[in-house]
């Protein structure tokens, strides 16, 4: 194959995203909130088990989508139990 001027190649890739963070929107300050444990799934690293303060399973959802926004999977596994 001859290589010159008349050669045109594409390059693919996948830009990275960047998490979208703020009050609200990946956290909260409500004193209800209690810690839900989560695991978030990616295309090509290790999975990432972790904890988020929220008021509710649904929030704790929206709060790791918000940080995690290149997630496959994103897994709410339950309260984490408090200290007595």
């Amino acid at each position: 194959m001859k290589r010159g001027k008349d050669c045109n190649f594409t390059l693919h890739w996948a830009e990275d995203s960047k998490p979208v963070v703020g009050e609200g929107i990946s956290r909260t300050s409500s004193s209800k909130a209690v810690l839900w444990s989560v695991v978030v799934d990616f295309a090509r690293t290790p999975q990432l088990r972790t904890t988020i303060r929220a008021t509710s399973k649904a929030e704790a959802r929206k709060f790791a989508k918000n940080r995690h926004p290149d997630a496959t999977t994103i897994t709410i596994n339950g309260k984490q139990p408090t200290a007595k």
